[in-house]
């Protein structure tokens, strides 16, 4: 499971997990049990062995309201990350959203800008509404641009605060083809102030003012080469 917790990226996975398929090089390395692990202090990349649920909580929480600005990418391992999840899910108000990487004929992908960061139309899904029509929907009210949706590309997942409490959001991201950009416009009322066609150095330079996210599904679609 991947997490984003203001702007960083949190991995839980389980010893079989990660054994298999991290190659990642670690920093630093910390066991949970054994350790006196100073979060606010973690710099670089870094891998925590017997994480538990507790713990990974209380990281959480102080990443959500301190910004962690020497932390790379942090790994916990956990026993059981499926357990973990569905723990995460059972504690905190899960949101619902879909959002997609739409491209045109030639290629390039929508990129909007919304509150001065560069962002991918999403948005939160209405009562028992299907994923897929959220997506389609949400690129429709927020650029006005019809789309045909294909594949699923993955699923992120992110914590902020809603009215004094920690929730976490449940992104569902679809790639998708455009069909119509004659009536594109930004939804100003969202806050969306530009929308733009963008390919290669483009996307890298957009993402530099972007979030961490963003640049995770973008390599999902093979648009990034690099988070």
């Amino acid at each position: 499971m991947l997490i984003f917790v203001n702007n960083k990226a949190i991995t839980i996975t389980d010893s079989t997990h990660f054994i298999k398929d991290h190659s990642k090089n670690f920093d630093f390395i910390y066991d949970q049990a054994s350790d006196i692990i100073e979060y606010r202090d973690l710099k670089g990349n870094i891998l925590i062995k017997n994480g538990d649920f507790e713990n990974i909580m209380s990281f959480i929480k102080l990443a959500q309201s301190n910004k962690q600005e020497l932390l790379g990418h942090l790994t916990f391992e956990v026993k059981n990350q499926k357990l973990f999840k569905a723990k995460i899910k059972s504690k905190l108000p899960v949101i619902k959203a879909a959002g997609g990487v739409v491209e045109n004929k030639v290629g390039k992908i929508l990129m909007m800008k919304r509150l001065g960061f560069w962002d991918l139309p999403k948005g939160k899904a209405d009562p028992n509404e299907k994923s897929k029509v959220t997506a389609e929907r949400e690129v429709l009210e927020e650029c006005g641009v019809v789309v045909k949706v294909n594949d699923k590309i993955c699923t992120t997942w992110h914590t902020y605060m809603l009215k004094g409490k920690l929730v976490i959001k449940q992104t569902k991201w679809f790639a998708m083809s455009l069909v119509s950009d004659k009536k594109m416009k930004p939804q100003a009322e969202e806050g969306i102030e530009e929308l733009c066609w963008m390919e290669g150095k483009e996307i890298e330079e957009a993402l530099l003012n972007s979030y961490t996210s963003i640049a995770f599904v973008l390599k999902k679609t093979q648009h990034l080469e690099e988070v």
